[in-house]
């Protein structure tokens, strides 16, 4: 477990980073299908800075995790051929547009085909970010972590996690369950899907992990040591999405939505726990 506890920056950040990142399809979704007053869009924008916080502090988790910060500059040498470059430069690129994006919005600079194309821009950027940061765990040295099922955790995350704080935020700028009305059924695909996937993923890699051994280390031995955090896990996941589910429907989502955020985070982030739990390596394990 101490083993595990030390990868919390990196759990952090790829928590944070996808639920951030995730955030922007909801209210990309949103600002498509409903039609929310002056009044409303500028307190949506106001709270978008939420996302954006919590990519930040991501990105401040991330730092955490190396060893001299100030090499952190060379992690853009390996652009084009390192995993973990191509993650950061894509991250990078996404929430500089993001921050345009909002800094816009915020500004009153954007009519409303050009909000509806930005806000598109972005949710898609997202998506990639999200799938790049699960490539890079794609690692032949890693081989519990070389499946798809790496990638397929990560955007799903991303899609449930940000559902909720795309909710969040849009009950923040006063849209109740009649205004969101548009967007229910599209949100709550995301969601649901997102859930869906992700469990699917996170079983799909200590079903992976368990048939896998090193000389010193059997998977399945790993996946039972993990199985707290896998089940810790699931459940955050499954509540996150019921609460999201329910302020769709709730004339006052705000708590729910703020239920569902915090739930989000807890659930993924012992997903990401578990998934650095089940860490076996082609060489003699350390842990």
């Amino acid at each position: 477990m101490e083993a595990v506890l030390a990868e919390m920056p990196l759990a952090l950040f790829t928590t944070l980073s996808a639920i951030g990142a995730g955030a922007f399809v909801t209210l990309a979704v949103a600002l498509a299908t409903t039609k929310p007053s002056a009044e409303q869009l500028g307190k949506i924008d106001k709270m978008t800075a939420i996302p954006l916080a919590l990519i930040l502090v991501s990105f401040i988790a991330a730092f955490f995790h190396l060893a001299n910060v100030m090499n952190a500059p060379q992690v853009f040498a390996g652009v084009g051929r390192s995993p973990l470059s191509n993650e950061i430069a894509v991250g990078c690129v996404f929430t500089v547009t993001a921050v345009v994006y909002w800094a816009l919005a915020v500004a009153g600079k954007l009519p409303a085909g050009a909000r509806r194309g930005l806000s598109a821009a972005v949710a898609a950027l997202a998506v990639v970010y999200a799938l790049f940061m699960g490539l890079a765990y794609m690692m032949s040295t890693i081989p519990s972590w070389d499946t798809v099922f790496s990638p397929l955790q990560m955007v799903n995350f991303a899609l449930m996690g940000g559902a909720a704080a795309g909710v969040l935020v849009l009950a923040l700028g006063g849209l109740d369950a009649e205004a969101l009305k548009p967007a229910k059924k599209a949100i709550l695909v995301v969601s649901v899907s997102g859930a869906v996937l992700g469990i699917a993923g996170l079983a799909g890699q200590a079903v992976t992990a368990s048939g896998l051994q090193n000389a010193l280390t059997l998977g399945s031995d790993l996946v039972a040591a993990a199985a707290p955090l896998i089940g810790a896990g699931v459940v955050g996941i499954i509540a996150a999405c019921a609460c999201t589910v329910l302020a769709l429907r709730a004339p006052r989502p705000l708590a729910l939505g703020a239920a569902a955020c915090v739930l989000a985070v807890v659930g993924i982030l012992c997903a990401r726990l578990a998934f650095y739990a089940m860490s076996l390596s082609v060489g003699l394990y350390v842990f």
